[in-house]
């Protein structure tokens, strides 16, 4: 729901009269704000980030697939073959709890926290890039790397290139992301929140070669494994931690990431500047 024009004046008598910042200085007060919020809720992240994925791992990596035969996995253990599925996974469900309900919240219905940014310097790029970093970097980079060292303690990795699944991780965070962002900043109302999670995340995560290879999927369903940027960091990850040779070369999956990654943030740009502009 857009701000309305009383809304607006409140915020544009309201801001104070300072310099313009810069792209990296605007970005970075922007983050150390989500950063601040971060502080007082990252308890309540610490299930869905960190001890899911390890009873994923417990229950289905090492329980259901003491039952698969590892030629069905390409001749690896199938504990050893979700490991860097679970980690990429991680920066999937990190998403839907970090750039939806606060997104949509963040222009007026749930503590309009943008409009309130919007009373200080900041500009509405500064906002959308801010909230990236948090979303991008920061939560990936920490609650995978800590999921990753867990699963370490499984005996899943064999390749000495095995840090490189948390950059994945954040490959997969930054493709995602700002797509997210541009969808939650066009919903109109909180109903549609849950379309979401229903037919982004969801089916991100279980369409995306994480829990069986992506070539045992019917071929009507092969084209949404190509396009979803969980399977490619996937293979990426995959590719670090036990030395399988991804299904393209590596430049191409991050090529593909990066561009996914580059043309939702234009899209989010424009979305945040129309709905924050005044």
């Amino acid at each position: 729901m857009s701000a309305t024009a009383a809304d607006r004046a409140a915020v544009a008598s309201a801001r104070p009269a300072e310099a313009p910042l810069g792209y990296a200085a605007g970005a970075w007060r922007a983050f150390n704000l989500q950063l601040t919020l971060y502080r007082h809720v990252w308890h309540g992240t610490v299930f869905t980030s960190v001890v899911l994925p390890i009873l994923y791992m417990i229950s289905i990596g090492i329980g259901v697939g003491s039952y698969i035969d590892s030629s069905s996995t390409g001749g690896i253990t199938y504990a050893e073959f979700i490991a860097p599925g679970l980690v990429c996974s991680v920066a999937v469900m990190m998403l839907g709890n970090d750039m939806t309900y606060p997104v949509f919240g963040g222009y007026r219905d749930w503590g309009g926290g943008y409009l309130a940014q919007r009373s200080t310097p900041l500009r509405p790029v500064d906002i959308l890039n801010g909230h990236l970093l948090y979303a991008m970097v920061f939560r990936p980079m920490t609650n995978c790397t800590v999921v990753a060292i867990v699963l370490a303690l499984f005996g899943v990795y064999s390749s000495a290139w095995a840090a490189l699944a948390v950059p994945a991780a954040v490959l997969v965070s930054a493709a995602l992301a700002p797509w997210l962002f541009f969808w939650c900043s066009s919903l109109k109302n909180d109903a549609m929140l849950n379309a979401v999670f229903r037919f982004a995340i969801m089916p991100i995560t279980l369409f995306s070669g994480v829990f069986f290879p992506a070539e045992q999927m019917p071929g009507f369903l092969q084209p949404l494994v190509w396009a979803s940027p969980l399977w490619h960091g996937t293979e990426l990850a995959r590719a670090a931690t036990i030395g399988i040779a991804p299904a393209l070369p590596p430049a191409l999956h991050v090529a593909y990431l990066v561009a996914l990654c580059v043309v939702g943030w234009l899209l989010a740009r424009r979305a945040v500047a129309r709905r924050l502009n005044f």
